[in-house]
């Protein structure tokens, strides 16, 4: 689980800023339902 917290923070989150919690719920769920779960699918 803590690799997928690093990966996800190197990959997807990085250079991001957010403003609200909701804005970065949302980043987060975009990493999880698109990228984390297509990598699974293939």
């Amino acid at each position: 689980m803590e690799a997928f917290w690093g990966k996800m923070k190197y990959e997807w989150l990085a250079d991001k800023r957010f403003i609200t919690r909701e804005e970065a719920r949302a980043a987060v769920f975009e990493y999880v339902e698109i990228f984390y779960n297509y990598s699974f699918a293939l």
